[in-house]
């Protein structure tokens, strides 16, 4: 029986000695060093010179210090263009009262604003010349952006008579208003193509199955592979949507103001 014993026991300790062992587990390779580079594209839209009307009659010849009290009675006026208003009216040479009788009254009639067709913008070709601009060009050659037009019109009163002495009536598109081109950036990017491929490879060589298979033969993890890819256009620069564009009013309102205020002849 003790002989039995000792042949079982050398077999088994005979199997553990000789019995393969599995190979280290494979680790994921390091990944190579990506590369990127931003560019920029320029739009640009044709402009159009505001619209003025100005008519001033001669029944009453204006002349320096004579008063003027500015009404919005029909329009909604900031505090901000009211005081714009004023203060354009004063480079005139005329005062500005807000309480009792003046020689004129500056009735401000219109001020308005409405979406119209949108604006298409087309690309522009670099300054410097590089590689990704056709392929740009073919991908996005317009953008297409809201636009509003501006509408100020006024009216000079004489208050003594209510003679109208003077109208003026100015407009303007957003576009042509703002006159800036629009600036997208865009980058090129080497990303990894088979990353899912490389680690998949590892994990299925991990498994104490194919560990035991690798401890007689050597195994290649696959290489990375790169490619090229452009990310989409970001805006850097210009108003394009609805909320941007509606950001102007204030400046339009106080432009086609001072346009037409700056009409009115003072002796």
């Amino acid at each position: 029986m003790r002989y039995i014993l000792i042949v079982l026991f050398t077999f088994i300790t005979t199997a553990c000695v000789t019995a393969p062992q599995p190979a280290a587990p494979l680790e994921m390779p390091l990944k190579p060093q990506l590369k990127s580079q931003s560019f920029q594209v320029s739009y640009e839209t044709e402009h159009a010179s505001p619209k003025v009307k100005s008519v001033q009659l001669p029944a009453h010849k204006i002349t320096r210090n004579q008063t003027v009290r500015v009404v919005a009675d029909k329009a909604s006026v900031t505090d901000t263009l009211f005081k714009q208003i004023t203060d354009a009216l004063t480079t005139m040479s005329l005062r500005v009262v807000e309480q009792g009788d003046s020689d004129y009254t500056l009735a401000i009639h219109q001020l308005e604003l409405n979406f119209i067709e949108d604006t298409k913008y087309q690309v522009q070709p670099p300054v410097k010349p590089y590689a990704l601009f056709d392929e740009i060009a073919k991908l996005y050659p317009i953008q297409q952006c809201a636009t509003i037009n501006g509408e100020v019109s006024m009216r000079l009163i004489h208050r003594a008579s209510g003679d109208v002495v003077w109208f003026g009536k100015s407009s303007i598109d957003s576009a042509s208003f703002h006159r800036e081109p629009l600036i997208f950036s865009f980058s090129e990017e080497q990303v990894i193509s088979n990353e899912l491929e490389v680690a998949t490879f590892v994990h299925q060589q991990n498994t104490e199955q194919a560990r035991l298979a690798r401890a007689s033969q050597d195994v290649n993890i696959p290489s990375y592979k790169t490619i090229s890819k452009m990310t989409s256009l970001t805006k850097l620069q210009g108003p394009c949507n609805r909320t941007e564009v509606s950001a102007l009013t204030p400046m339009m309102h106080y432009y086609l103001s001072s346009i037409l205020i700056d009409k009115i002849k003072v002796h």
